[in-house]
């Protein structure tokens, strides 16, 4: 019996090792039936290639490279844009500049994982929203009204919390910001001023801000007007700011009265720093010589820094132009009423005029005309709101009928030459707003305007030779300048000054 199953068993194996055998010689004869299907009905892997290498120039191996790597490359992207939805590879001319539905931020998160989104820049997904400060306006108002949420303009105000004042904004102020279809804040610009700039962007899921300041460049301006009508007027018909006349009034302070001393025909020239960032004005800087021709004679100053350190205008002698007392207290005004005798306006007979009466709007800041001491300051019968200043040599100034006194002039008070003192009004006995602008010299009342008045310190001796090296090219260049014969027109010419 162990001799039958021990056979049996024998038997079997040998009967599957036959199998295997025949299985085996079965799929070596299917693979070479294959192989020789791909090779005569097929063709060489490879041939296409080899037949187009022959018909076409000869490239590099590198050049054949690259093409097969752009063709899957496009090939992938491709296909990633027809599974998430998106277009696909995209050229220039293709991308979509403007937000719509089929530009969303889920959009550019699918292409951002797919290694896609680099194609395209945030200005061409997402939108761009620009506002500006109104007048009465906070930087959260402004902001909100431009749709954003209280979160995100108080996220903006964290970004710039310790590089921006914010209470410093100004009417006119312009702001522009990128927001994502879903309304993400991706970046934000805040523009001070040509020069200055606060940039915000997002930077690890929170915005970051930073200021940016442009390469700023100072220009010499000449500048030549004819008076036609006020020196504000003149000025703006040149094409320059009206601002300038501030600056001017207080050159020639000293020695013109820019509403009494002006005429038509008198002319201003002037030599004037331009700050400019990317040839685009943004203000004035120092006025470096100027000069006014007229009825009253020509005036000269020229800006110089004594090895003293002071800095002060001076003409094309050495002299200061700066004296103990002001021309005048008002920067803008017109005589209303001389010094001397005159029919009193409210009493009707003929009375002694103890002072000037200068004409100006309400409110108009009236300077103390030099360096003293304030012996009054209050109300006081007839003159109403009054100030009274003594000052060196005898001198004492009085301004009556003002609107208001300012802040700190009292009694005992130092008051500097050029320092607000009030303003004019029309209290007590008056007809209507001006400044009674009288003084005393030695305790006798006498014409204010009547006056001569020395000069500060000059140039010191030693200093003299260097004062007249240094004005000469800016004289030469004053004379230069020539003034048009329209009065309506305007003679400007920029040339280049190193900045500092």
């Amino acid at each position: 019996m162990r001799l039958y199953h021990g056979t049996n068993r024998t038997l079997r194996r040998h009967h599957r090792r036959r199998k295997i055998k025949k299985g085996w010689i079965l799929l070596l004869a299917g693979l070479g039936a294959l192989n020789v299907y791909l090779i005569f009905f097929k063709g060489l892997p490879g041939s296409q290639q080899s037949s187009l290498i022959n018909e076409e120039p000869a490239t590099s191996f590198a050049t054949r490279k690259q093409n097969q790597n752009s063709d899957c490359s496009s090939k992938f992207a491709s296909q990633l844009g027809e599974i998430n939805g998106i277009s696909g590879i995209r050229d220039s001319g293709s991308i979509v500049s403007e937000p719509g539905p089929h530009n969303s931020s889920l959009r550019f998160d699918l292409e951002e994982a797919q290694a896609i989104a680099g194609l395209r820049s945030l200005d061409q997904w997402c939108q761009r929203i620009s506002g500006s400060i109104e007048n009465g306006d906070t930087f959260v108002t402004a902001l909100s009204r431009q749709g954003l949420e209280r979160s995100q303009v108080f996220s903006i105000i964290a970004s710039l919390r310790n590089i921006m004042d914010f209470r410093r904004c100004r009417a006119g102020e312009r702001f522009d910001m990128l927001r994502s279809p879903t309304g993400r804040i991706e970046r934000f610009t805040y523009y001070k001023s040509p020069i200055v700039s606060y940039r915000v962007k997002r930077s690890s899921k929170k915005l970051v801000g930073r200021q940016v300041k442009e390469n700023a460049e100072v220009q010499l301006a000449s500048i030549a007007i004819r008076i036609k009508g006020s020196v504000y007027a003149s000025l703006e018909r040149s094409g320059e700011s009206p601002a300038l006349v501030f600056e001017l009034v207080d050159i020639f302070a000293w020695d013109i009265d820019f509403y009494i001393d002006t005429h038509p025909g008198d002319t201003i020239k002037l030599l004037v720093e331009k700050i400019m960032a990317n040839d685009t004005f943004v203000r004035y800087g120092r006025i470096l010589a100027a000069e006014y021709s007229g009825d009253i004679g020509d005036h000269r100053a020229f800006l110089y820094q004594t090895a003293n350190q002071r800095i002060g205008f001076y003409d094309e002698h050495g002299e200061s132009l700066r004296k103990a007392f002001l021309k005048s207290p008002l920067k803008f005004s017109r005589i209303s009423s001389v010094f001397g005798m005159r029919v009193h306006p409210i009493l009707g007979f003929s009375k002694r005029h103890l002072g000037v009466d200068l004409a100006a709007p309400r409110g108009t800041p009236i300077w103390a005309p030099g360096d003293g001491t304030v012996t009054f300051a209050g109300r006081k019968g007839i003159s109403g709101k009054l100030v009274v200043i003594r000052h060196a040599n005898g001198y004492e100034t009085i301004f009556a009928h003002l609107h208001s006194i300012a802040k700190g002039v009292r009694k005992g008070a130092r008051v500097d030459q050029k320092q607000v003192i009030g303003t004019v009004g029309s209290t007590g006995r008056s007809t209507g707003p001006h400044l009674h602008y009288g003084m005393k010299k030695n305790g006798n009342h006498v014409n204010p305007f009547g006056q001569k008045f020395p000069p500060a310190d000059p140039v010191p001796k030693a200093q003299l030779s260097g004062y007249k090296n240094t004005i000469a090219p800016l004289l030469k260049r004053l004379k230069e300048i020539s003034v048009p014969p329209d009065p309506t027109t305007a003679s400007i010419t920029v040339g280049r000054k190193d900045a500092g």
